[in-house]
């Protein structure tokens, strides 16, 4: 799950936890994506009167289909690719944010969970990044250059977050966040997950 809330800073940062609070809430009362996004941006749109928007995106493995379901309210692409050796290809922006239009519907799409599969979305920092020194982030070219078959999901993200973060000359204009999918094959027979944060923390200065 992505979601990035208007604006910049503090209240932006807590808007997006609190629509993604929402968002986790529904999923786990075993709510469909498609239903998810649609009630997180009726919540937003009465929260706020239709004032404030936000982009949701929703990445599901769903083994009962053997499908990689991807819901997007966005206003910046996605990239996939289907082959490990294949093409990047953009996912276009059709569906908007949400929390501004009355009725918002995300935009769907289904991919076949098979080896070689790569998923990206990321945030409109990513998306605009170098805009302001015209020199604007290609990101499918990013990717292409760095994102090879064999290329974990974790490599994926860091090579066009750091693509992202040199088009900006070492200073992000906005906050910018990369989700990254890869299909591997399963080399260890052991079935153990792994889950890693690094959560870099910056202490605040107290004058007087």
């Amino acid at each position: 799950m992505l979601v990035d809330g208007q604006g910049h800073g503090f209240p932006a940062k807590m808007l997006s936890l609190q629509l993604t609070s929402k968002a986790v809430a529904l999923i786990k009362e075993g709510v469909r994506d498609g239903a998810v996004a649609r009630a997180v941006h009726n919540y937003l749109h009465a929260y706020r009167g239709g004032r404030v928007s936000a982009t949701l995106d929703l990445l599901t493995l769903d083994l009962g289909t053997n499908s990689v379901l991807v819901a997007r309210n966005a206003d910046v692409p996605g990239a996939v690719r289907r082959d490990g050796d294949g093409a990047w290809e953009l996912l276009p922006t059709v569906s908007g944010p949400i929390g501004i239009r009355r009725h918002a519907r995300p935009a769907i799409d289904h991919f076949d969970l098979a080896l070689g599969l790569h998923v990206v979305l990321f945030t409109d920092g990513i998306a605009h990044a170098g805009e302001r020194y015209g020199a604007p982030l290609d990101v499918l070219s990013a990717l292409s250059a760095h994102a090879t078959e064999a290329a974990t999901a974790q490599a994926v993200a860091d090579s066009l977050l750091g693509a992202a973060v040199a088009a900006d000359r070492g200073l992000p204009n906005d906050d910018m966040t990369v989700i990254a999918l890869t299909i591997t094959a399963r080399e260890e027979r052991a079935m153990t997950r792994h889950l890693t944060a690094n959560v870099p923390l910056v202490q605040r200065r107290r004058d007087g």
